[in-house]
C-alpha cells in the first residue's frame, strides 16, 4: 500500500466539518458486532497471495473465506469509469506493453481499452480482466464489508456510483488524501469513511491526528502497523474510532496486532491469518 498523502508540509484543516463523535453507520456497526476474535481479517487487494491482486478471482476467494473486510484500490479512467488497480500505470500488473496504442497511464485509458488488458499477465496466472468497482462490489456483498481505497478520481464520481448502486450503507471509502475525504463527507454524509495514515501532515497517530480524523467524520483510522503503539490504539478507541492496520503477512505480526488491541488487520494471506487466529 503506497502512501498518497499531501506533498507539502502544511497541515490540512477541516474547519467546515465539525463532528464531535463518529456517527453510527450500518457497515461500521457490522464490524463492531462481529463476534470473531480480534483482529478481524481484512484481505489486502483480495486474497492476493494466492491470486493476482485486485482481480475478481482474488475477491471471490476472499469472499469464500468469509473475511470481515476486503481492502482494494480504485482509480478513475479517462471516461469516468472506476476500476480496480493500485498503481498509476498498467506496467506492473498487466500486459499493456503488448497492446499497440494503449497508454501506460491508467488515467489516460478508457474502459473499453482497459478491458483489453490482462490483469493476471505479470503474475503468470491465466487471464483476468480489469474489474470495475461495480463488479467488485457484486462479488463481495453482502458477505463482507468492502473497504474501497481511493487512489485517483473525483469524490463526486465515487459518490455518484455508490449511490446509484444503492451501496451507501454497505461500504467504507478510505484515502490517504484527507481533503478528498472531507469532500466526500460534504457530498455524502451517509457514506462511512476511513482515514489512511501516516500522511505527510500526520506522521504519527497523535491526539491531534485523531482529532483531525474525527473532524472528517471518519469512523476508522487505518494505519501502517509498524507505526502504532498500544497507547495510540487506546486513544483512538477512546474517541470512538475503529483501528485497522496494513499490511501484515505472518503470525508474529498478527499476534503483535492482537497485543496492540487493533480491530482489524490487512493481509495478503487471509486464509493463513484466519487459521492462526482461530476464525
Amino acid at each position: 500500500m503506497r502512501l498518497w498523502g499531501r506533498t507539502h508540509s502544511q497541515r490540512p484543516t477541516f474547519s467546515a466539518i465539525i463532528v464531535t463523535k463518529p456517527t453510527s453507520h450500518p457497515a461500521i456497526d457490522r464490524l463492531r458486532a462481529d463476534p470473531r476474535t480480534r483482529p478481524l481479517v481484512a484481505s489486502h487487494r483480495g486474497a492476493s497471495a494466492e491470486h493476482p491482486e485486485n482481480t475478481l478471482v482474488a475477491f471471490r476467494r476472499a469472499t469464500e473465506l468469509g473475511v470481515a473486510m476486503q481492502e482494494f484500490d480504485v482509480r478513475e479512467l479517462s471516461d469516468g469509469a472506476l476500476v480496480c488497480v493500485h498503481d498509476d500505470t498498467w506496467a506492473r500488473t498487466t500486459d499493456w506493453d503488448r497492446h499497440s496504442g494503449v497508454a501506460e497511464l491508467v488515467a489516460q485509458t478508457d474502459l473499453h481499452t482497459a478491458r483489453t488488458l490482462n490483469a493476471a499477465a505479470t503474475a503468470g496466472k491465466g487471464h483476468e480482466p480489469i474489474p470495475t468497482l461495480t463488479e467488485a462490489l457484486a462479488v463481495m456483498l453482502p458477505e463482507c464489508v468492502p473497504l474501497i481505497e481511493h487512489k485517483a478520481g473525483s469524490a463526486q464520481r465515487y459518490v455518484d456510483l455508490i449511490r446509484a448502486e444503492g451501496r451507501s450503507d454497505e461500504v467504507i471509502l478510505q484515502s490517504f488524501d484527507w481533503q478528498w475525504l472531507a469532500e466526500v463527507r460534504r457530498l455524502a454524509p451517509e457514506i462511512a469513511l476511513g482515514a489512511l495514515g501516516p500522511t505527510t501532515a500526520c506522521a504519527t497517530m497523535t491526539p491531534a491526528a485523531i482529532a483531525q480524523i474525527r473532524g472528517l467524520g471518519a469512523s476508522i483510522a487505518h494505519w501502517r502497523a509498524t507505526d502504532l503503539t498500544r497507547a495510540c490504539v487506546e486513544r483512538a478507541h477512546a474517541e470512538g474510532l475503529l483501528v485497522c492496520t496494513y499490511t501484515t503477512d505472518d503470525e508474529p505480526g498478527w499476534r503483535a496486532g492482537q497485543a496492540l488491541g487493533v480491530d482489524a488487520m490487512c493481509t495478503n494471506r487471509p486464509a493463513a491469518m484466519q487459521a492462526a487466529l482461530g476464525h
